[in-house]
């Protein structure tokens, strides 16, 4: 049985628990994740005026900084990242007295004892917990999944050991086409190496596209010298010297390499709820306040199991989410009214191709393309009956702007329409009122 306890009172039921807080103001806030959610979270605290003591935990040395630039500008120049890498200065932190356990690792959530337990003893005082704790990238389970030159990407420390192996006429091999997959791919060919995919889908970003632009997608990376082997898995690698030389895929392909790239997605970092008796599911079970099982405690980010827009529960892996989330979470944590509920939302920049998706792609959807598809610049409406549940640009950003709004407020129209350039979209999201 979970056990609560709440600004040092031990309490029998959450609601009794959030009877406490709101009866009690907020002195402290523990953020466990020193990430883009982690770092907008602190922000917005500030932001709302919130003044007591803050203190922001998280295992990388760097203060919270942007993720999308590790997939692109980190690989590309590692040593020159863009100036807005970093979310902050350090003289912001400093400024809005942050304090910050950079390079520690958060080993417990102490709730009895009021607040989070640090790896050495050190226990961190919070009358509010924020788990921004994000997730961890999915190893092969195949013996040299640890080899040097077998690269997994999600911290900046990550981004710049990969970067070595992607020198000029290296061969490399890129197990698994989703977003981050095909981001490194894109990235590889810039920079002058021969790639070479496994995908066991049969398009890349399948479950982000659909088959229809999956497929799209696929093709503009061949045409950029991407080899592809789509419908494949890995069963096992090659070595010499201690290094992998070779990738064995499941069609009989043997695939000689400098260096192995995995994108096989995260495995979320619950490990602190779920010891802590939180309930946990695929993710860390959020309501739309952010609100774990326990009153005290929040969670935010791509570890957070939350209300999907359509139905359902589940993690949001965007920057979008993270960001947002984290700052809905920021003000639920000061007592204000919040429910949290967005569409999901991403971006992918890959060679010359910016590719933008706002909601989902319903089963049976009907699709209307508005421009043509072969020119690269085009936005897809995703229709279930005349409602637009999603939409897709391709190197039409503005679009964005109107189609997320088209998402958001579940707005009808037909297919022809959607497709007909002369019909304004702006007009569209007026009529959907």
């Amino acid at each position: 049985m979970q056990r609560l306890a709440v600004h040092g009172q031990a309490v029998s039921s959450p609601d009794e628990a959030n009877r406490i807080m709101g009866e009690n103001p907020v002195r402290s806030i523990a953020i466990v994740g020193a990430n883009l959610a982690g770092g907008r979270a602190v922000e917005a605290l500030r932001q709302s005026g919130f003044d007591g003591r803050i203190t922001l935990i998280g295992e990388e040395p760097w203060r919270p900084y942007e993720r999308p630039p590790l997939s692109k500008e980190v690989l590309w120049d590692p040593a020159n990242v863009p100036d807005n890498f970093f979310l902050q200065d350090e003289a912001w932190y400093d400024d809005n007295r942050i304090d910050m356990r950079l390079g520690t690792r958060a080993e417990a959530l102490d709730l009895a004892g009021g607040g989070v337990r640090l790896a050495g003893g050190e226990l961190v005082q919070a009358d509010r917990i924020l788990l921004a704790t994000g997730g961890h990238a999915r190893k092969l389970n195949l013996a040299g999944a640890d080899c040097a030159n077998v690269h997994y990407l999600r911290t900046r420390d990550d981004a710049t050991r990969m970067a070595l192996d992607l020198r000029e006429g290296a061969s490399i091999v890129i197990v698994g086409m989703g977003v981050i997959g095909a981001e490194v791919a894109a990235s590889a060919v810039k920079l002058g190496c021969k790639v070479t995919v496994v995908e066991p889908m049969p398009v890349p970003m399948e479950r982000a596209l659909g088959r229809r632009f999956g497929q799209w997608l696929g093709d503009e990376h061949r045409k950029r010298g991407v080899t592809a082997h789509f419908n494949c898995g890995v069963t096992g690698f090659r070595f010499a010297d201690n290094r992998v030389s070779a990738v064995e895929a499941d069609d009989g392909t043997v695939i000689p390499c400098d260096a192995v790239i995995v994108g096989v997605g995260i495995v979320p970092a619950t490990s602190l709820a779920r010891d802590a008796g939180i309930e946990v599911n695929n993710g860390i079970i959020v309501d739309r306040r952010c609100q774990t099982s326990n009153p005290a405690v929040f969670a935010a980010g791509d570890v957070a199991e939350q209300d999907g827009f359509f139905g359902g529960r589940f993690r949001q892996e965007t920057y979008q989410n993270a960001a947002d989330q984290a700052q809905a979470a920021a003000l639920a944590m000061l007592g204000q009214e919040v429910s949290y509920c967005k569409p999901m939302w991403y971006w992918s920049d890959q060679f010359d191709l910016n590719i933008q998706f706002c909601g989902q792609i319903p089963v049976e959807a009907e699709v209307a393309i508005r421009g043509e598809m072969d020119s690269n610049a085009f936005v897809a409406f995703f229709l279930a009956g005349e409602t637009i549940e999603g939409v897709l640009t391709v190197n039409r950003a503005p679009d964005m702007g109107v189609g997320k709004r088209l998402v958001e407020r579940r707005a009808r129209a037909s297919a022809a329409s959607l497709a007909d350039a002369g019909v304004s979209l702006r007009d569209l999201l007026k009529q959907a009122g």
